[in-house]
């Protein structure tokens, strides 16, 4: 293992795990075609097992008596493989190895930068390609590239000398000898993209002698630099356009002799206003004045509109739907209300100190929902004009995909609750966790507990739960079926799927994805009709470790551990990675081996966005060996799917 052990440093944003973080233990089952669906089958398999009765109390899993074997035939054999057929895999160098080396990776596509020395200067590769050799590559803070939202772009800033360079997609952009002080850091070119990825801009701090020493910062766009503006206040506030080509912010004289100014597209408006906030369509500018006597005056590109003590605009993602929340009144006497697309909401008064906190939109654009506040302990909900009962607190307040329902979690009294449209859902004496909402469809799902007894609400019904308690609530993509973990005595954690606990199904505490630790414990296919988590085997199991799949559990080896539990885009293949200890990483996919890697670090979860499916169903990710830092594209063979996977074994099930 030569290669894992030498000089890559990931440079980025994520925390960094500890260093001797194990990997879990997984492993893939068998599906057989047939006109019964895969879920009717678990349900079916799940029924008969629970109407089971052994004759002793069966131990926990991974502690039963008897020496445990490996069963054989299965895929943990380390020794060398051959992929399946049809297989293809494509290998691109990035950058040479070299000890201490810093990589980032963009947050799509597996495109990597490197930041290494050549002699005395320092270089970046980008893909393979070498840059210009530069004195420094100067620091953004926590890191020192930046990409762009789709992760095709990237840039970055160096110094040359007695001027800084930015270089966006290997060329020159920028070369300029304003400096902070005589010095140059990061802060003299804070870059990023719009999310269009079309456009890339940067601040740069700056101190000039005139003879005065005087610091500002300049906004620089696609390379063209706006006016020296002030430092003081929000100097770095700009309102970018949603489609990512406009741009306004308010410009301040460094030199306190003139009036603020609102620029747009790097020219001064005809008008003097601050806040800008565009509309949906990116064609038009809210802003904001103060007026004489008080108060302020919110405009609609530059023409006024109203007047009131203060504004906050809400503009939906979509449609034509506009919410302002108005504060009327005075300093010491303030009160707010609701004006929907110019109207005043009838009711949304509300009383002395009483403010508008938040306000969200129906994904199709068409319904909101604010939060509302009468002094400090009440709280309500105003759905497209109709006011909710009052709350101590209002958290999670959101709409349903097809827009058809708000959920939201409240206290009062000292009782939570899980509000649903207008429905309340709560324990007397307990906990409620925040309420799930599938990912299509109008289903609401929460995890509710009353005195110790776990219960769980989903489609407005609360049913009691048979275990110590429950966890990592979630739905399948398309909202059809949900799934939890049941915590069982003397069983450990066991899935259960619509209500029924799978027998074959005992969690092995193993990560799924080691760079996001709040990922659920289990996954679903993207067509929403497999489901899969890391196992350990049920009781009277002659193996210890494994995968559960669609309702059967899949042993594979007791030797090292396995990570990055993951279905294909096409729903058609199972994939994960296993560790061996001393050996390199082995890729699997439906219990077959793909390739062997060596790491570009001491740790998987150090990197995030190493591992990814492109748009085209390839897995890519990142590798090194003894010389070089590599991209490893896997294109799946047709020859192998979830239904060829090595065999499951049927186990005993526990009684429910």
């Amino acid at each position: 293992m030569l290669g894992c052990k030498r000089g890559w440093t990931y440079w980025g944003t994520a925390a960094l795990l500890t260093a001797a973080m194990g990997f879990l233990a997984l492993a893939a089952s068998a599906q057989t075609p047939d006109k019964e669906s895969v879920w009717d089958k678990m349900k079916s398999v799940a029924q008969q097992a629970t109407q089971q009765k052994q004759a002793q109390k069966q131990p926990q899993p991974g502690q039963q008596t008897g020496k445990r074997q490996n069963a054989p035939g299965l895929p943990n054999d380390s020794g060398p493989f051959k992929p399946p057929a049809g297989t293809k895999i494509e290998e691109k160098v990035l950058a040479p190895l070299q000890e201490g080396a810093k990589f980032e990776v963009s947050p799509h596509g597996v495109h990597v930068a490197t930041i290494e020395n050549d002699g005395s200067r320092v270089v970046v590769y980008y893909d393979g390609v070498a840059g210009p050799k530069f004195d420094q590559i100067l620091d953004q803070g926590t890191h020192s590239i930046v990409f762009s939202p789709e992760g095709n772009r990237y840039a970055y800033c160096a110094r040359a000398g007695n001027q800084y360079v930015v270089m966006v997609d290997g060329k020159e952009l920028v070369r300029s000898s304003e400096s902070l002080g005589g010095t140059f850091t990061g802060v003299n070119c804070m870059l990023g993209f719009t999310s269009n990825n079309q456009h890339v801009y940067y601040f740069s701090d700056v101190t000039v002698r005139n003879p005065v020493t005087t610091t500002f910062v300049r906004f620089v766009f696609d390379g063209k630099p706006g006016p020296p503006s002030n430092t003081d206040g929000n100097s770095r506030a700009i309102a970018f356009s949603p489609d990512g080509d406009h741009y306004a912010y308010v410009w301040n004289d460094p030199k306190r002799q003139k009036p603020s100014m609102l620029i747009v597209d790097g020219k001064p408006a005809p008008y003097q206003a601050g806040s800008p906030q565009w509309t949906n369509d990116s064609k038009h500018l809210y802003t904001q004045r103060q007026v004489p006597g008080g108060g302020m005056e919110l405009l609609f590109d530059g023409k006024p509109v109203t007047r009131a003590f203060n504004f906050r605009v809400y503009v939906a993602p979509i449609g034509e739907t506009v919410v302002v929340a108005v504060t009327g009144g005075t300093n010491f006497h303030p009160f707010s209300f609701l004006v929907v697309n110019g109207k005043k909401v009838a009711g949304s008064d509300t009383v002395e100190r009483g403010s508008i906190d938040n306000v969200v939109f129906s994904p199709d654009g068409k319904h909101y929902a604010a939060i509302c506040g009468d002094l400090s302990s009440h709280h309500y909900v105003i759905v497209d004009g109709k006011r909710g009962q009052e709350y101590v607190s209002i958290d999670k307040l959101a709409f349903t995909p097809d827009s058809s329902t708000v959920a939201y979690l409240s206290s009062v009294n000292g009782r939570n609750f899980i509000v649903v449209g207008d429905q309340e859902f709560g324990a007397p004496i307990g906990s409620v966790q925040p309420p799930v909402l599938a990912p299509a469809g109008s289903r609401v799902a929460g995890l509710i507990t009353t005195n110790g007894h776990p219960s769980l609400l989903i489609d407005r019904k609360i049913i009691p739960l048979n275990g110590l308690g429950a966890e990592d609530l979630g739905f399948a993509p398309d909202g059809a079926h949900y799934a939890y973990f049941l915590i069982e005595a003397g069983n450990g954690h066991r899935l259960v799927i619509d209500a029924v606990p799978q027998p074959q199904s005992a969690l092995s505490g193993d990560r799924i994805d080691l760079e996001n630790v709040s990922v659920s414990k289990y996954i679903f296919s993207a067509d929403g009709k497999h489901v899969a988590h890391f196992a350990d085997s049920p009781p009277a199991s002659s193996v210890a470790r494994g995968v559960f799949l669609d309702g059967k559990f899949i042993p594979t080896t007791l030797e090292g551990a396995n990570t990055k539990l993951a279905f294909s885009p096409d729903s058609k293949h199972l994939l994960w990675i296993h560790a061996y200890g001393d050996r390199p990483y082995r890729v699997f996919v439906d219990g077959k081996p793909l390739v062997d890697f060596y790491f570009p670090g001491s740790n998987l979860g150090m990197v995030p966005h190493w591992w990814e499916f492109g748009p085209d169903g390839a897995l890519s990710f990142l590798s090194q060996d003894d010389n070089s830092l590599k991209r490893i594209t896997i294109t799946l063979s047709p020859e192998t799917n979830l239904a060829a996977m090595p065999g499951g074994v049927t186990m005993a099930a526990n009684s429910h």
